[in-house]
Order: C-alpha cells, then structure tokens, then sequence
C-alpha cells in the first residue's frame, strides 16, 4: 500500500515539475536524483543520518523555496488590490462622467431642438407682423391721400359758394350777370358730386336755376338765395370739419395699431436675439459635454480593459501559487514517506542481522 502510495506522488511532483513556474527562485530539483542518491547510500551501507540528511537536505529546499514564494505572493496579492481598488475607482469616475455629460447632453439636444422650433415660430410671427404693417402703411398712405383729394374737394366746393355769394352781392348791387352764376353752378355740381353731398347742393342748385329763367326777381328773391348759400356753405363747413375729425380718428387709430404691431415687432427681435443667444450657447453645451462623454468613454473603455487584464494577471498569480504550493506540499509529503521507508528499512535490516546473529551465536 505505501509504495502504490509512492508511486502516486512520484506522478505527481513530476507532473509539477513539467510545470513552468515564473515564480521558481531555487535551483532545479529532481527528486528522482534524490532517490537515486538514497538508493545509492542505502546499497553503501550508509549510516541512517547520512541518509536522511540527503532528504532533509532536500525538505529546507522545498520550504525555502515556498517562504520566497509566500512573500512575492503577498507583494503580488498587494499589488493586485492596489490595482483593482484604482481600476474600480477609475472606471466608476468615468462611468458617473460618462453618465452626468450623456445626460446633460441630452437635455441640451432637447432643449436645441425646442429652441429651433421657437425661432423658426418666431420667424413665422416677424415676417406676419411685418407684412401686417406693411399692409397698415399702405391703407394708411392711401387713405392720406384720399383725405387730401377730398379736402381740396371740400375746398373748392366751399370756394364755389363764396363765389357764388359774390356773384349773387354784385347782382344785388347791380354789376353781376346770371351768366355767372350759370358758370358758378357748373362748378358747385361738379363739387357736390366729389364731396357726395349733392342733396345739399339741389336746394341752391335749383334756386340759381329759377332766378336765370326768370326776367323779373326783386330784393327778397335775391336774399332767400343768399340765404341759402349761407345754409349751405355752414353745412358744407360742419361736413368737412366731421370728414376732418373722422380722418383724426383713423389717423390716431392707426398710429395705435401701427405703434401696437411695432411693441410687437420689438418684443419678436428680443425675443429672437434670446433664441439665437440660447441656441449658441446650446451648441455650445452640445460639443463641450460631446467631448466630455467621449473622453469619459475613452476612458471608460481603456481602464475597463486594463482592470480586466489585471484581473487575469492576477488570477493566473493566484493559480500559479496555488499550484506550486499543492506540488510542494506533494514533495514535502513524498519526503516524509521516503524517511518513513528507510527508516522501516534500516529497522528491518537491524532485526534481521540481530536474528542472523542469534542463529549464529545458538550454532
């Protein structure tokens, strides 16, 4: 049983021996020489200290050998924790970069494409509210216009009556010709007509119309006529002073709306210099945390890559010790039964020259 047991752990300290180990700091040991060397004593006839000398010899090489390694795996085991504690702080610092700039990122790419909505709405409303002005300054250009041919109507229909009043005084005083009032009316009619107020005007119109067909008119005709173009001419007055005061009011109305569209148009440009300033400074935002997470995945990546190298590194140390120690041990274990054998031996051998000697001394 013990030399099946033996063999066992002959197989077994030489499979390790096959092994390479980067930690072997001792010089080559070969248990076979070893045993040879035993075997070689034994046949000798060496003295049993002799003998065990060669594998106690061979014991302090073993843990020699294993105190050496023990203190480089305890550097190594140090330097495995020293470098997966700064690996494991280095990856999550990137990783918490790489997430606060991903997500600030994001926001301001949100916040860009809202932006860009609001100026492009913002646009919509300034080229509305433009041309709504522009619309504005054209009625209000025309309707000046308009106010100004009127009142040159207005004007002339008034300067008609005063010269049909001095036409009616000279015919009074005996100087005037119905000829001109003939011609007067022309002009009255046409008047009434550009300011359209002709039922105004038919009273006179047709007063002047009685008088030059008629051959025989006294003072009292003359001054009902007179009196008339009076009438007229306070009503023409009234009209063109409600016209002017009408104009007034469409000229201040549109000065509210026009002074209304351009608090607009203020409020739209400050409105779009703010858009413009918040998208520079959100793509601003964008390319700084673009580069940030970038890096932060560099990073991120690269220490990822190097912690896991270092974790391998590491567990092939901690199986390269693991391996040595068992195969140590092994020898250490195969040592103590190679003493335990020739021990048994050199017992056996005394037994049997001390019964050789018995027969030898009872013959």
């Amino acid at each position: 049983m013990r030399t099946v047991l033996l063999v066992v752990l002959l197989l077994s300290v030489a499979s390790a021996a096959t092994f390479k180990n980067k930690l072997d700091y001792s010089k080559k040991r070969s248990i076979t020489s070893v045993m040879a060397e035993v075997e070689s004593k034994i046949s000798t006839k060496a003295p049993l200290d002799a003998i065990l000398n060669v594998l106690r010899d061979f014991r302090d090489s073993v843990n020699f050998e294993q105190v050496n390694h023990d203190e480089i795996y305890q550097i190594q085991v140090r330097e495995c924790e020293s470098e997966d504690e700064f690996r494991s702080k280095e990856v999550q610092d990137a990783k918490n970069i790489l997430r606060d700039s991903s997500a600030q990122l994001n926001v301001c790419q949100t916040s860009k494409i809202r932006a860009t909505n609001q100026q492009e709405v913002n646009q919509h409303q300034t080229f509305t509210a433009e041309k709504h002005l522009n619309m504005v300054l054209t009625a209000a250009e025309q309707e000046a216009s308009y106010f100004k041919k009127r009142g040159r109507d207005y004007e002339d229909a008034l300067h008609a009556i005063d010269e049909a009043s001095d036409i009616l005084a000279a015919i009074y005083s005996g100087s005037g010709s119905f000829a001109q009032i003939s011609r007067v009316s022309k002009v009255m009619l046409q008047t009434s007509f550009s300011i359209k107020e002709t039922a105004r005007f038919a009273p006179i119109l047709y007063a002047f119309s009685q008088l030059a067909s008629s051959k025989d008119f006294d003072e009292t005709s003359l001054e009902r006529v007179a009196q008339l173009l009076d009438t007229l001419k306070q009503n023409i007055h009234e009209a063109y002073n409600d016209y002017a005061e009408s104009n007034a009011q469409s000229i201040a109305a549109f000065n509210e709306q026009k002074e209304r569209i351009g608090q607009t148009l203020e409020r739209l440009t400050a409105q779009a210099e703010r858009l413009s300033n918040k998208l520079d400074h959100l793509v601003q935002c964008i390319g700084t945390n673009s580069a940030i997470a970038q890096t932060a995945s560099g990073k991120l990546q690269r220490n990822q890559q190097l912690w896991d190298q270092a974790t391998a590194l590491c567990a092939t140390f901690q199986n390269e010790y693991n391996f040595a120690t068992q195969a140590r041990r092994n020898e250490l274990q195969l040592v103590s039964q190679l003493e335990d054998m020739v021990e048994d031996r050199f017992n056996q051998v005394e037994d049997e020259n001390h019964e050789r000697k018995l027969r030898l001394s009872q013959n």
